[in-house]
This record gives structure tokens, C-alpha cells and sequence, in this order.
């Protein structure tokens, strides 16, 4: 069998296909793993229960209301007990969709590899940093009002 330019178009396209499912295996991003769903009650508010988060644990979560709106945003416990909320996005690097990581006690971008300390996310100043998330805590559950996520939606249309 004799090489034509057809195969190597072919052989090609076939590499670029891999390297890209190959990259959103590395990233953690096939498809909706890692992401637990939330979405809003009756009085407008995400609860979520974070009696069980550990120090230096982050929990990722896909918010999916009536209307088809998702927006992704993490919920960690710092070193020093603190609940710190954001959008898995940030104002420089959401046009990739990546978002952030957990490591110890860092959150790290995905496209940029920057590392950002959990005990700041509360604090965000934009950049690379993960963008802050207006919440607040009642005894063992995180409150988040609906139109405090919503306000984030612009990251992940």
C-alpha cells in the first residue's frame, strides 16, 4: 500500500484528537466527575452541609437551576478552620474553562498553574485568583443565595 497525502491528513487529525482527550483526562475533566450538583431551594439559597469537610478539604460543585444556568464554584475548610467559597473560575483564565485544583492547601489554576493559599480565597483580589463568592455560615451548612451564584454565570457560558 502506497502513502498518500489522504493518510497523513488522517494520521493527523487522529493525533490531534488524542492529544486532546488525553489533556482532559490529565485535567480531571471528562465528564462530570468531581462535581457534586446543587441547585437553589424554595427560599432562593444553595445549602450545603459542610459538617464533615475536613481542614485543607475542598468540595466542587456544579450549580444547575430551572432555567439551564450552570455555574461551578468550590467550598474548602482552611488550615485554621475557615469555610472559603469562589467560582471555579477566575477573571484572567475562565475563557479556558479549566478552573482551579485542590492540593494540600492550595487551590491551583488549571491552565496557568499558579497557586493561590485556600486560606485566601476569601480575600480574592482578581487575576489568576479565584474569584470570591459571597456566602455566609450558619452553624454545620454554607448559605449561598441564588443571585450570588447566578452573578458568576458570565465564567461558564
Amino acid at each position: 500500500m502506497r502513502f498518500r497525502p489522504i493518510h497523513g491528513i488522517l494520521a493527523i487529525v487522529l493525533c490531534v484528537v488524542i492529544g486532546m482527550i488525553a489533556e482532559l483526562a490529565l485535567a480531571g475533566r471528562l465528564g462530570k466527575n468531581g462535581f457534586e450538583r446543587v441547585s437553589p431551594g424554595a427560599d432562593h439559597q444553595v445549602s450545603i452541609d459542610v459538617a464533615k469537610l475536613a481542614p485543607l478539604e475542598v468540595r466542587f460543585f456544579r450549580f444547575l437551576n430551572s432555567a439551564n444556568q450552570e455555574v461551578k464554584f468550590f467550598v474548602g475548610r482552611d488550615a485554621g478552620g475557615t469555610i472559603q467559597v469562589a467560582f471555579d473560575a477566575s477573571e484572567v483564565c475562565f475563557k479556558t474553562k479549566r478552573g482551579f485544583k485542590a492540593q494540600g492547601e492550595w487551590v491551583v489554576c488549571r491552565k496557568c498553574d499558579k497557586s493561590f493559599r485556600l486560606a485566601g480565597v476569601n480575600h480574592g483580589h482578581g487575576g489568576c485568583e479565584p474569584v470570591q463568592l459571597a456566602h455566609r455560615v450558619e452553624g454545620d451548612k454554607v448559605l449561598i443565595a441564588e443571585q450570588d451564584v447566578l452573578g458568576g454565570w458570565r465564567y461558564f457560558r
